[in-house]
């Protein structure tokens, strides 16, 4: 079971677009080298098969020295065995990709598919709730579909076991599911930055983004917008500092912990 926390590192953002950049390169450049080589050294044999049968009648005549110097023609079919019909079998895959035509890889991100990370203020109070829902979504509804869903109230309105997690999650002082997971989430990005501190990296990751100039403005605001908010606070910081000094809490955290998969 996972709940759809925002993890803190956003680098997966920016390698969509470096990777799509690269796949359009890499189908073109499929198959090239197998018609020529042989086509050069061994000529005359392409020329008994396909091409000698015409040219049988010609040796009958040897008055005609110029068909001496005819026979050359012979390669002339040679290079026909192998034509261009490889050259548009080549260029054919990256036509029929339809990832192909995008050379900045735009056309396979959307914005919607950049997530909107929102975070709030801690407080002691409230940081403690949010785990304490937490660890009762992870062992009450482990089995439950809840990454299928958009968002966590999609799964309230859709799931039969949505209302009851509704009011599991409101009896920790929540107006909402999703209030709970904006709260859930700025402690998870909080505790993980303190386990391993990603600052400079998304610092830079912002710096880069706003000197891109492949992507659109639009996707650059939101993307910007997702990796600032990835960043923890001070009192947020502070707060689950004091969290993992609780003995209590100290463990309980440790279900926030991201792993890669």
């Amino acid at each position: 079971m996972r709940v759809k926390l925002l993890s803190p590192v956003f680098t997966s953002v920016l390698a969509l677009f470096v990777v799509a950049g690269g796949a359009a390169v890499a189908q073109q450049a499929t198959t090239t080298t197998t018609p020529d080589p042989k086509a050069g050294t061994t000529a005359t044999a392409p020329a008994t098969t396909p091409a000698t049968t015409p040219e049988a009648p010609k040796t009958t005549e040897p008055p005609k020295t110029p068909d001496a110097t005819t026979t050359a023609p012979a390669p002339a079919p040679a290079p026909d065995a192998t034509t261009t019909a490889p050259a548009p079998d080549a260029t054919a895959p990256a036509t029929d990709d339809p990832n192909a035509g995008d050379e900045n890889g735009e056309g396979d991100v959307s914005i919607g598919e950049i997530p909107d990370v929102q975070t709030v203020e801690l407080n002691a109070d409230m940081a403690k709730k949010a785990i304490d829902g937490y660890q009762l979504v992870h062992d009450k509804y482990q089995d439950s579909p809840l990454e299928d869903y958009s968002d966590l109230q999609d799964f309230v309105d859709k799931d039969p076991k949505g209302k009851q997690f509704e009011t599991d999650i409101k009896s920790f002082g929540f107006t909402s599911v999703n209030e709970w997971n904006i709260a859930v989430t700025s402690v998870s990005i909080a505790y993980n930055n303190l386990l391993d501190d990603q600052t400079a990296d998304i610092k830079q990751q912002i710096e880069d983004v706003q000197k891109s100039t492949d992507m659109a403005q639009d996707m650059k605001d939101r993307t910007i917008k997702s990796l600032q908010a990835s960043l923890p606070s001070e009192n947020n910081t502070k707060i689950i500092q004091d969290v993992m000094k609780d003995k209590a809490y100290g463990e309980k955290i440790k279900l926030l912990e991201t792993t890669e998969e």
